[in-house]
């Protein structure tokens, strides 16, 4: 029967694999869900007497199993969940655990074989699980793995004799809560963005205890504690998550393909005006007692007529200067001369002539102080000072 049982738990898991789809998001927050399978005992429920009583060996046959939960999913692989559970099971036999002969037998008969007694071992847990999902959200099959802790009330019935003396009455009818631990492991199949089947296996584990009352007070068996384990629990439930729905992710744009159109062609863009020009002194320098100009001294004139026409000037005055070296007379003439010589080769490159003054001031105003009858080229000279 057991075996029968999973194996059909094994092709239920596969049909799951098989026919399993692309899976949307599952949204994060709060989520319900509920679970039905059946118990699997692997071994006997041992307990002892703290009394005069033998030790027992509770053997239970399998049986069904259901649980609600109350989760809440933190991130695509984290969750925890409340979990309320209950686990039947109809007690087959009970035996001495020392020797494996049967210690409590059936009300009747009195008499020959010794019958299965009347009786049950179930279980309530309350549980808070921690719970991993592997993958992602795209996942159509999610492994999970979890641990939970809480509370298991374990009740144990019975009703039968003592086996040594069929005659004496034996009963258990008791109850106990103790703290509780349960390992998890499944696979949960997407069947929505919001619903998944969960095939789950649990074990859980915790101490129990049960007070037993005999027909005499001779053959009083007393309280027995023990462990309540060895119980493997198989469920397919259903969970729905009840959580807002995350944004949808937008796809990412077509390559641009640039149209065949002609682009217009670009504005054009007005340059900033000039600067405004400003006010500039040029400086033209002469041989000793000449008034012509030297390749350097044209060199100058062509940088002052190009300065000049650069914007509009209002006056430009070109003023003759000599050295000591001859009479006043002689040098009031020669600047003079010099100063013409510059006028003419301004507008001979193309500056207006009506803008041009002339002056000369002989020896008064040397650039550098000498005595009378010196030669000193930096006062042979003429000064353009060109103003807008």
């Amino acid at each position: 029967m057991r075996v029968k049982n999973l194996i059909l738990a094994s092709t239920a898991a596969g049909a799951l694999s098989l026919v399993a789809g692309a899976a949307a998001a599952e949204p994060n927050g709060w989520y319900g869900a509920i679970d039905a399978g059946y118990n699997f005992w692997g071994e006997d429920v041992e307990a002892r007497s703290e009394g005069a009583g033998v030790p027992l060996a509770i053997h239970v046959d399998d049986d069904w199993a259901a649980f609600a939960r109350l989760g809440y999913r933190f991130t695509p692989n984290w969750r925890v969940e409340l979990e309320g559970g209950y686990r039947a099971g109809d007690i087959e036999y009970i035996a001495n655990r020392n020797t494996g002969a049967a210690r409590i037998c059936g009300v009747t008969p009195a008499t020959g074989a010794c019958s299965q007694p009347e009786g049950e071992l179930t279980s309530a847990s309350l549980m808070m699980n921690v719970i991993y999902d592997f993958g992602d959200e795209t996942w159509a099959l999610r492994p999970f793995i979890g641990l939970g802790a809480g509370a298991n009330r374990v009740n144990t019935e019975a009703l039968g004799t003592l086996a040594t003396a069929r005659t004496v009455g034996f009963g258990v009818d008791d109850s106990s809560t103790k703290l509780a631990a349960q390992g998890i492991a499944g696979l949960a199949w997407a069947i929505s963005n919001r619903a998944n089947l969960d095939l789950t296996y649990r074990y859980i584990a915790s101490n129990m205890e049960f007070d037993t009352f005999t027909s005499t007070a001779a053959t009083d068996q007393g309280n027995y504690v023990g462990r309540y384990e060895g119980v493997h629990t198989l469920t397919l439930g259903l969970r729905y998550a009840f959580g807002a729905e995350p944004a949808p992710v937008a796809p990412p744009p077509p390559p641009y393909v640039p149209p065949p159109v002609v682009a217009p062609p670009p504005r054009p863009v007005t340059p900033p005006p000039p600067p405004a020009p400003v006010a500039r002194q040029f400086i033209v320098y002469f041989d000793w007692d000449r008034s012509d100009l030297t390749a350097e001294a044209q060199s100058v004139v062509t940088q002052a007529a190009n300065y000049a026409k650069s914007g509009r000037p209002t006056r430009i005055l070109v003023v003759g200067h000599a050295d000591t070296s001859g009479s006043a007379a002689y040098n009031v003439g020669l600047s003079n001369r010099r100063s013409r010589t510059v006028a003419d080769a301004l507008v001979a490159q193309g500056v207006n002539g009506g803008v041009i003054s002339l002056d000369g001031r002989g020896e008064t105003e040397p650039a550098r102080a000498t005595g009378d009858g010196v030669r000193e080229p930096l006062n042979r000279r003429a000064t353009i000072d060109i103003n807008f």
